[in-house]
């Protein structure tokens, strides 16, 4: 009886840890391109046709409205990038504007070395992250999350090649 109900602790104590996984745990595809378009390396699902122009950060934070929950494209700098899987960019304006972008549901990630100029195809959107998640952040490398912040949730991402 004892042996049948230590192992049914196992198992259940095997599940709930299943349940606890962090997220870098799932599949996750590697950083490697679906296509290479005029822009760049194309990370993420293939752009859609046509690509829809580019909206610059500055603009899109100064007119959130009405570019918030709506999938369009966006353009800015890459300043840091998530050093465990690169599964998250932050994004800067010229004026300084950081939006942090997520790629869609952990589905792939960018490498980790990119910076430099990129244009977002996704969702803007503005999110109050948990202490929790703040504090997961700046284990993965962010330097300065902020408590309330724009976000893209990004279904593509395009990274000029480098010349």
């Amino acid at each position: 009886m004892r042996i049948a109900i230590l192992f049914s602790l196992l198992i259940c104590a095997n599940a709930f840890a299943a349940n606890e996984t962090d997220h870098h745990e799932k599949k996750f595809a590697a950083a490697t391109p679906v296509e290479t378009s005029e822009a760049g390396a194309v990370y993420g699902a293939r752009l859609p046709t046509p690509m829809p122009a580019a909206i610059d950060l500055d603009s899109a934070a100064a007119h959130l409205d009405d570019h918030a929950g709506k999938p369009a494209a966006f353009s800015g700098r890459i300043t840091e990038v998530c050093q465990k899987m690169g599964c998250w960019v932050v994004l800067t304006s010229e004026q300084g504007k950081i939006v942090r972008v997520n790629m869609h549901e952990h589905a792939f990630g960018v490498p980790k070395n990119a910076s430099g100029p990129a244009i977002v195809y996704g969702t803007l959107s503005k999110k109050t992250p948990s202490a929790k998640e703040i504090e997961h952040l700046k284990k993965e490398g962010a330097s300065a999350p902020q408590s309330a912040e724009l976000q893209i949730d990004a279904v593509s991402v395009i990274i000029p090649e480098a010349a």
